[in-house]
């Protein structure tokens, strides 16, 4: 499918399967709340889930017909797209010259700390979001709010990585 082999072509949403796992494990995911009460628990369930539906989609794409998304070639274009991790940018190196540098520790820690603030926020807000919303659907009358929202989750994951698919499609297509 993809005709440019110097760039990684693997997408979870490669197959029709693919993509309707993704959507189940997200609405289970945000679903479970209304049905196990146990953090832990709801945390250890979620984990089963999510590295069970990982590793469908993975089983999934290598019994495909694409050969571009075989885990072995993945991997090998992983490998050639890192190239020579720490050496600069320029002839020498297959990095860009230009592009982000993360020869200095300091850098590297840096920015490695905003990822990790980034992710925390963006955990906090959905939480604080999500208790706003099930306050809002429990005042309406719902039973299982979170189960409402479970189902919207999948919905916008599916239709996200269905539009992700399309557009992946047209570029190799064109």
């Amino acid at each position: 499918m993809g005709s440019n082999t110097s760039e990684t072509d693997f997408h979870p949403d490669d197959l029709l399967a693919g993509r309707l796992i993704q959507a189940a494990v997200t609405g289970a995911s945000v679903a479970m709340p209304d049905y196990i009460s146990s953090r832990a628990v709801r945390a250890a369930v979620t984990t089963v889930i999510g590295v069970g539906g990982g590793v469908l989609i993975g089983y999934l794409n290598t019994r495909d017909e694409d050969p571009d998304n075989d885990p072995a070639v993945v991997a090998d274009r992983m490998r050639q797209s890192i190239g020579d991790i720490g050496s600069p940018g320029g002839p020498g190196s297959d990095t860009p010259a230009g592009a982000l540098n993360l020869d200095s520790p300091v850098r590297t820690w840096l920015i490695l700390a905003a990822a990790v603030a980034l992710i925390v926020l963006s955990l906090r807000l959905d939480a604080v979001v999500r208790r706003w919303l099930v306050r809002k659907l429990r005042d309406r009358g719902v039973r299982r709010p979170h189960t409402v929202l479970g189902a919207v989750a999948s919905a916008v994951v599916f239709l996200i990585s269905e539009a992700s698919h399309r557009s992946h499609v047209r570029q190799v297509i064109a």
